[in-house]
């Protein structure tokens, strides 16, 4: 893969230097699917399988900042105790 920052290359560099590594995670995540599919129990309300699907309605979207909502999307809302909430011991 390139080293150049995306701006210094243009859309078919990017396409060719990062599409086998969006295949894989585009096959993983089809494999995990599958996966729940033939498990046995019920997945449709699961909230993380919900998300994923909003997940990938972002990405096949016309609009831009993909990566920054699904960030957005998958992430907590901020909460000032959170390291109390988590049990993260100060350093």
């Amino acid at each position: 893969m390139s080293t150049n920052l995306s701006n210094e290359r243009d859309a078919q560099q990017i396409v060719k230097d990062e599409f086998l590594q969006a295949r894989a995670k585009i096959l993983e995540l089809a494999a995990m699917l599958d996966r729940i599919e033939r498990a046995s129990g019920d997945a449709t309300n699961l909230r993380p399988l919900s998300l994923i699907g909003l997940g990938l309605n972002i990405l096949t979207d016309d609009e831009a900042e993909k990566a920054k909502r699904v960030q957005l999307l998958m992430s907590r809302d901020y909460e000032s105790d959170w390291k109390t909430k988590m049990a993260i011991e100060p350093r």
